[in-house]
């Protein structure tokens, strides 16, 4: 029987080595980069309570942005981890929220969802130079101002006047009451009377003015018995989903059949499925094209609806842009706070949901308005508000 003969051990080609290499050191660069700490980011907002809706609806947003840009290979092949704080509506915990966020060691915090606290939390922030980015917050106060606030949506100046030139004109109404909600003032005073002096400019009357505390749990009774008293032919309420809410189902009791009017505060599925039959018709103005068809609004409404179970509601899609916009700055910095904000004031033509828009050097942006309704218990898109 001949010698077998001896199996010779094949090495491997250069081509086959080479490979090999390759896979090696990009396993190793995967697992360096998934080694590398995350770059934190803050959110804060009201989320519990009963006008907590809006912040939840923020914070949805913000997180389905996230996990998009963690999915894309992050900030520098680093995560985004968000550090999420609850301001309660209140601008003395808001402040201390952002103290809470600071120390942590955020690099930006996106936040507050009111106007009330993201003015008492600036009073923290500003000092500190931290930036942040408010995705609902429309206050014209802070407008035009040097600092470290950006917001991703534009101030109710503009809206709030062709607001009142739409309600004198095409609705036909010469006479209007108003009623606003003063734990909120920085917003719904300002808002009243932004929309006030258009109108009586135009030639209306406000023929009464109401205020109310929310967290008080008012009864709205008296304040709109005194307010029909005046004759008015429409109501415009400004405050939270759950109070116009309220209001609206307290009219229709009193058989008082008015046209009602509210601004964008309150646009989340709050106000339709506690308002019920009472808020049918009710209109409103906002920068929210809710029935938009772009590819990317189309894209995040049904993963939104997937994720969290329910339509987005403007907070959720502003939200998701101000993460968004956010997340090119700190691209350009590496995931710095340092030059954050210079990258924030280059933001130009950036590509939204509905919208394309730019930042300004004081962090202002200018988008179009919409007049929206409520019709069949679903949000309408009417026109746009010129």
């Amino acid at each position: 029987m001949p010698p077998k003969t001896p199996q010779l051990r094949k090495t491997p080609s250069f081509r086959q080595a080479l490979a090999f290499l390759l896979t090696s050191l990009a396993g190793l660069s995967l697992s360096a980069c998934s080694g590398k700490k995350p770059v934190l980011v803050g959110f804060v907002a009201q989320m519990t309570g009963t006008q907590a809706e809006l912040g939840v609806q923020e914070r949805n947003g913000v997180q389905l942005a996230v996990e998009k840009i963690n999915t894309e290979g992050g900030i520098a092949g680093r995560k985004i981890e968000l550090v999420i704080r609850d301001d309660f509506g209140i601008p003395e915990k808001a402040q201390a929220a952002d103290e809470e966020l600071i120390k942590a060691g955020v690099v930006a915090i996106i936040g507050h969802a009111t106007s009330g606290q993201t003015m008492a939390g600036l009073k923290i922030t500003n000092p500190a130079k931290m930036v942040m980015i408010s995705p609902t917050v429309s206050s014209p106060a802070l407008s035009g101002l040097d600092d470290h606030f950006f917001r991703v949506y534009p101030t109710f100046k503009d809206s709030a006047q062709a607001f009142a030139e739409y309600v004198y004109k095409t609705g036909g109404l010469k006479r209007l009451a108003v009623i606003h909600d003063t734990d909120n003032a920085a917003y719904a005073k300002t808002y009243s009377t932004t929309f006030s002096e258009k109108y009586v400019a135009l030639g209306g009357v406000i023929s009464g003015e109401g205020s109310f505390s929310s967290k008080a749990r008012p009864d709205f009774s008296p304040l709109l018995t005194r307010l029909r008293g005046g004759k008015a032919e429409g109501l415009l309420v400004i405050a939270s989903d759950i109070d116009t809410a309220l209001i609206a189902q307290k009219t229709r009791i009193m058989d008082w059949k008015i046209p009602l009017f509210t601004s964008a505060w309150a646009q989340t599925e709050t106000l339709i499925s506690n308002g019920g039959k009472a808020v049918e018709g009710l209109k409103l103005e906002q920068s929210y094209a809710l029935s938009s068809s772009t590819p990317a609004f189309v894209e995040f409404r049904n993963s939104y609806q997937s994720r969290f179970g329910n339509a987005p509601s403007f907070g959720a899609a502003f939200g998701y842009e101000a993460a968004m916009v956010l997340a090119k700055a700190l691209k350009k910095t590496g995931g710095s706070s340092a030059k954050l904000k210079e990258a924030l004031q280059e933001t130009r033509n950036f590509q939204g949901l509905m919208d394309n828009f730019s930042l300004d050097q004081y962090g202002d942006v200018q988008r179009p308005f919409y007049l929206s309704g409520i019709e069949n218990g679903k949000f309408v898109i009417l026109g746009k508000l010129n």
